[in-house]
């Protein structure tokens, strides 16, 4: 039992104030330089000379002459005001604005070519020089104070870096509220990831939990539970609750005895097969249809009663199953799911599906794991007695389904279910129309050469934490603490918290650190908390402390001689957490302590065994996600009057689409161009069907090579990309400009004026035109010419896709007024802003390949510094930028080398902010809201 009397949390919060007050200057991840205007640079000539400019002087009066008159105090064009710019450049925002002034001054695109009033040569020149000397000087003040951020972890990192200190691959983190994504797109951004009081709440929360299920004190450790279900067993009960026969756990005899007789003879199956899903929204429009617990054509239940779910532990299924290939060699995909006693909430296990191509006469397993705190069980936690918790039953229905899609399949409910007791007429009726129903629709299927599924049997075990001797557990020895009247336990704790805190803390402990948490112990004890209950509010302040929810955390001062230099720089948990997006494992943390990580060798072997770890993965997934905004796939509606066979499976397949290309890419070590021209694509059986390629088998994407990689390889061509940057209805390519130009080639265009309306596509003279026309029309206002006239072609060069990627030769178009629906001939040709004439997206795919790749391997170098570092590289960054990208290019533009050039880089190894104690306070600049948060210890 937790202790009964009230402890704030402020005491606790408090405490991690004083025994964690890292100061440091500024906010993470930015520098402030102060207004200082620069008034003076030199500005290098021709010859040896090197006069000094005066901005007041010389720079101010020819912009004044030449440019005030759109970007002065009674008009501001793209909301720019040259009077009111910083010349000393101290924020990111005036580098980008004077970056954007040098560049249009260099294409002469700035003043207009309209415009009477123009700069001379000279002039445009000195302004390009003047801003060019001035970056050099804010590069180098920002190189010279240059650290590396302390952000927080983010959710994923979080719940990674418990799974792997408790040993238990639990979502720890599913009611954490994720931080806003930063401007770039990014979750890493030091400036939004600090600790709120309601956060914090969310953390505290957590830790409790976790120790409570995951620290094991000496006590009996109950028995696994095992089931062994034969499908051809499964009963409806007419009349009972639920319905479905329960079966109860097996004695580990009774287990051994239904192995040797399913070992005997040839597999049983049910003689219910399970049918596919059909392709789009189902139809829920019945309450028969609509209700999760009634059994349709690509389900079956079952049930089982638990005496262990209460406890932390896993759930580990092995379903046998086969399958009847369909006509088209579709395969059923098995998925799994496991809830509440009426089948009304479910969980997903880990994985969910499988596919299954196994004959009848050789059934395959598949295997399935879920956390037992994550099924659901129809009653809360605040309802259980855990006084009662070992006298607990629990029943849990099971549900195994074919996943699969197909055009030809039908969703309805089956008899099975239905309560057919011959004393209640009614139901009895419609039990006999949903048998003879059932009849009809199967024969239909099966003419359609639909797959079926295959149900044999289900074994289950209910595996209770801690079984496992050989891994990694927090087991406290609480039979010595209680020894010689408890004159051990302090001993026990701190020899426990001691090992705990290195763990958590990723790095060596100072003994300042270990002994404010045994002073925290101490307090606890003093209280009247048992051994227990005091080392468990111990362990789970640990895990709300900044050295375990900060990446980068600064040291102070007083402990850095009992730690090392490297662990210092928190170089071992930068790099897990930039490549594994999880805590570092033993090998790199004693690297770390040797001092020896930094070595570039050592650093580069690494590197390469990390990027070989199954861990790495995660990193792979979370970059791809985040740099092609794969976030923003969600926000979009798909009308299903426009596109009846789109739902989310089909989504979810075009959103793994993305991923896979770039792991495969980036894990294989291939050319990065491929991302943008590539001979594979990689689908399962439904997207090759709506891409229009040769028929594959499985719902598991899976590499197949294109004949004319121009029209289906690479980023561009894929559903995800183009169903994001359309409306739901039709393609947009004006969305699919700005996606181009913002993540393919780093160069975003401006907002839109707020002043110029949105086109009206239901007007009498917009309605009747094809899209292309429409933008065209768009195009001919004037405030929305000359950024259009750059973002429009490269998005009307993939008009031949649709509003979920798939090919078309014609666009549909309404009529306004009659609604009348003609079609008409798709026109993918465009001029792009070089002046390069293209015929679709073919060409556009061999423009960037072959012109624009510089552009394109700059941009995702950029993009991948930006993850790296948790923030947009500036100005102290760029020349190794350059370097980076040089290496990259050496590399044939292999992604491992991108990264090793990274983590060898001086920006990603910075020393973390100063922590001298006159300089701002981290934890009272950033948890504010900690020291004032009153809770309770319940």
């Amino acid at each position: 039992m937790k202790p009964t009397h009230a402890v704030t949390l402020f005491a606790v919060s408090v405490f991690v104030l004083v025994a964690f007050w890292f100061p440091f200057a500024g906010t993470p991840g930015s520098v402030s330089y102060g207004d200082d205007a620069i008034e003076q640079v030199v500005v290098s000539s021709s010859g040896n000379e090197t006069p000094r400019v005066s901005f007041s002087e010389t720079i101010a009066p020819i912009l004044k002459r030449n440019c005030s008159q759109c970007h002065g105090e009674g008009k501001q064009e793209a909301g720019l005001r040259f009077d009111e710019l910083d010349p000393a450049m101290s924020s990111d925002q005036d580098v980008s604005v004077w970056s954007s002034v040098r560049d249009a001054l260099n294409a002469h695109q700035m003043p207009p070519p309209e415009e009477t009033r123009q700069p001379s040569e000279q002039e445009r020149q000195q302004i390009v020089a003047w801003i060019d000397a001035s970056f050099e000087r804010v590069a180098q003040r920002r190189r010279a104070n240059r650290s590396s951020s302390m952000r927080r972890l983010t959710v994923a990192e979080y719940e990674h870096t418990l799974q792997e200190l408790f040993g238990a691959k639990v979502p720890f983190a599913t009611n954490l509220p994720a931080a806003p994504l930063s401007e770039y797109g990014y979750s890493r951004d030091a400036d939004l990831l600090g600790v709120s009081a309601l956060e914090l709440e969310y953390f505290l929360a957590i830790a409790r939990q976790s120790v409570d299920d995951y620290v094991i004190f000496a006590g009996h450790i109950p028995d696994s539970e095992h089931y062994l279900i034969e499908f051809e067993d499964v009963e409806y009960r007419p009349g009972v609750a639920g319905g479905y026969s329960v079966d109860e756990p097996l004695t580990e005899q009774e287990l051994l005895e239904k192995r040797r007789a399913r070992d005997v003879g040839p597999a049983i199956y049910s003689d219910r097969t399970l049918f596919p899903l059909p392709d789009g929204p189902l139809d829920l429009s019945s309450e028969e249809l609509n209700r999760s617990d009634r059994q349709k054509f690509h389900q079956q239940f079952a049930r089982f009663k638990s005496h262990q779910l209460h406890k932390a532990g896993e759930l580990v299924a092995r379903v046998y199953v086969a399958a009847k290939l369909g006509d088209d060699g579709s395969a059923p995909r098995l998925r799994f799911r496991i809830g509440d006693t009426l089948g009304m909430e479910f969980a997903e296990p880990i994985p969910g599906e499988c596919d299954v191509t196994a004959s009848p006469e050789k059934p395959q397993v598949c295997t399935f794991r879920i956390p037992f705190r994550h099924i659901p069980t129809g009653t809360t936690e605040d309802e259980e007695d855990e006084e009662d918790e070992e006298d607990e039953e629990t029943t849990l229905t099971l549900s195994v389904s074919n996943a699969s899609h197909d055009p030809d399949a039908i969703f309805d409910v089956v008899p099975e279910g239905y309560n057919y007791a011959p004393g209640k007429s009614g139901l009895m009726s419609r039990y006999r129309k949903t048998l003879a129903d059932s009849i009809v629709s199967k024969a239909a299927m099966r003419k359609a050469g639909v797959n079926e599924l295959y149900l044999d049997a289900i074994e289950i075990d209910l595996v209770p934490f801690g079984l496992d001797m050989h891994a990694r557990l927090w087991r406290i020895d609480a039979q010595r603490a209680n020894l010689n009247a408890g004159a051990d336990a302090r001993t026990v704790a701190e020899e426990s918290l001691q090992a705990f805190m290195q763990r958590a803390y990723r790095r060596s402990i100072s003994p300042a650190e270990l002994g404010s948490m045994m002073s925290l112990y101490d307090q606890f004890r003093s209280e009247g908390d048992s051994f227990e209950d005091a080392l468990k509010e111990t362990f789970s302040t640990v895990l709300i402390s900044d050295p375990f929810l900060y990446v980068a955390a600064p040291i102070p001062l007083e402990q850095h001689q009992s730690i090392s230099e490297e662990e210092r720089r928190q170089l071992a948990s930068r790099l897990s957490y930039f490549l594994w997006s999880g805590p570092p494992d033993d090998r790199l943390l004693e690297l770390a302590s040797q001092n020896r990580l930094s070595d570039p060798g050592t650093l580069a072997t690494e590197v390469s065994r990390m990027l070989g770890d199954r861990r790495a993965r995660r990193f792979s997934e979370r970059f791809a996600r985040e740099w092609l905004r794969l976030d923003k796939y969600g926000l979009v509606a798909i009308n299903p009057e426009f596109y009846p066979h789109y739902d989310e499976d089909l989504g979810q397949d075009m959103v793994s689409e993305a991923i896979t290309t770039f792991q495969e890419i980036f894990h294989g070590a291939r050319d990065a161009r491929e991302l943008i021209a590539s001979e594979t694509v990689y689908v399962n059986q439904r997207l090759a069907r709506h891409y229009g390629l040769p028929p594959v088998t499985g719902g598991k994407l899976q590499a197949v090579a294109v004949p004319d990689y121009r029209t289906r390889g690479g980023l561009l061509h894929q559903g995800a990309i183009l169903t994001m940057t359309a409306d739901g209805a039709e393609s947009n390519p004006i969305y699919r400009g700005v996606w181009i130009m913002e993540r393919l080639l780093n160069d975003p265009p401006p907002p839109p004026p707020p002043s110029v309306p949105a086109l009206d596509a239901s007007s009498a003279d917009v309605g009747p035109l094809t899209l292309k026309q429409k933008i065209e029309l768009h195009r001919q206002q004037s405030a929305c010419a000359a950024c259009h006239a750059k973002i429009d072609p490269w998005g009307l060069a993939l008009e031949h896709f649709d509003a979920i990627g798939a090919w078309r030769e014609a666009a549909l178009v309404i009529n306004p007024d009659t609604a009348a629906r003609s079609f008409s001939p798709v026109d993918s040709s465009t001029v792009l802003p070089s002046g390069e004439e293209i015929e679709g997206s073919s060409d556009l795919v061999s423009y960037l390949v072959g012109q624009r790749q510089d552009e394109f391997t700059r941009g995702l170098t950029w993009h991948m510094m930006t993850y790296a570092l948790a923030r947009a590289p500036n100005l102290g960054d760029e020349s190794e930028l350059e370097s980076i990208h040089r290496y990259f290019r050496t590399s044939g533009y292999k992604l491992p080398s991108l990264v090793l050039a990274i983590v060898q880089s001086e920006s990603f190894q910075a020393v973390p902010v100063s922590t001298a104690r006159d300089k701002a306070d981290s934890l009272q600049t950033k948890n504010a809201p900690t020291a004032t948060l009153i809770g309770e210890r319940q």
